[in-house]
């Protein structure tokens, strides 16, 4: 592929109070195999260095852009939503503020998007623990590698989220935005691929791409109350004749 065929890829990453991981996540991008990127990077009213850190980052390099929101708004959707509606490539990726690209997910993931039909490919992942060390792979991983011999993808996307968000890449599209309710902080990117199922191509491109840290402060180790949420969502699906219209209902009760 010539340089200048090469797609642009926007990538988008929420930050909050992240100084102690964001330095390594932004450079897991700049350390890409692939160059033809931008990242915009969203602050949600941090009260760390971590807006200092990437400012330092966005003087060296023109590709990375700091947008700072005027309110906090307590979880990843609104900031995520915010970096879509300034996003100019062809192609959208997300990576958390305290996560870890390996150096050849986007060109990976070019390759697979430009030689296959999908709107949405998504990869495995590994995790690591606050210091780095990887644990082994992600339970997403873990619980696909045992459903995918007896249930379809779709089938799997409704019993667990096994698509990690950080391992995400999808075309750009007017119509691509994260559910902002608040009630939902932590489950809007399962509602989204769920939603996004019934009309977009979802693909899984079977390599470990991403370091997905797993740490206390992480908003997806809130066990008890998302399991409860989880289990919720699951039975509405299943039972309910995979009806989301009614999703809502049953996770806010």
């Amino acid at each position: 592929m010539l340089e200048e065929d090469r797609p642009l890829v926007t990538v988008i990453t929420s930050l909050y109070d992240a100084e102690k991981y964001i330095e390594e996540t932004v450079e897991s991008v700049i350390n890409q195999t692939y160059e033809n990127w931008e990242m915009i990077i969203v602050d949600d009213c941090s009260t760390d260095s971590s807006r200092d850190i990437v400012r330092k980052f966005e003087s060296k390099d023109n590709r990375i852009k700091l947008i700072e929101s005027k309110t906090n708004f307590g979880g990843p959707a609104r900031p995520r939503n915010i970096g879509l509606e300034n996003a100019k490539g062809k192609y959208v990726a997300f990576l958390d503020s305290d996560d870890i690209w390996l150096a050849n997910k986007l060109e990976k993931q070019i390759e697979f998007m430009e030689d296959n039909d999908c709107d949405i490919v998504h990869t495995l992942a590994n995790v690591i623990d606050e210091n780095g060390k990887v644990q082994g792979p992600s339970k997403g991983s873990r619980v696909f590698n045992k459903l995918k011999y007896i249930m379809n993808n779709e089938n799997i996307l409704f019993y667990t989220n096994f698509i990690n968000i950080n391992t995400v890449m999808m075309k750009n599209s007017n119509n691509i935005r994260f559910t902002e309710d608040k009630n939902l902080v932590a489950l809007e990117d399962w509602y989204f691929w769920v939603e996004a199922k019934k009309s977009l191509k979802i693909k899984l491109q079977e390599k470990i791409l991403i370091n997905y840290r797993v740490h206390n402060s992480s908003i997806s180790q809130r066990e008890l109350d998302l399991g409860y949420r989880k289990s919720l969502y699951m039975l509405s699906c299943l039972l309910l004749n995979n009806n989301v219209s009614l999703f809502h209902y049953f996770i806010i009760q």
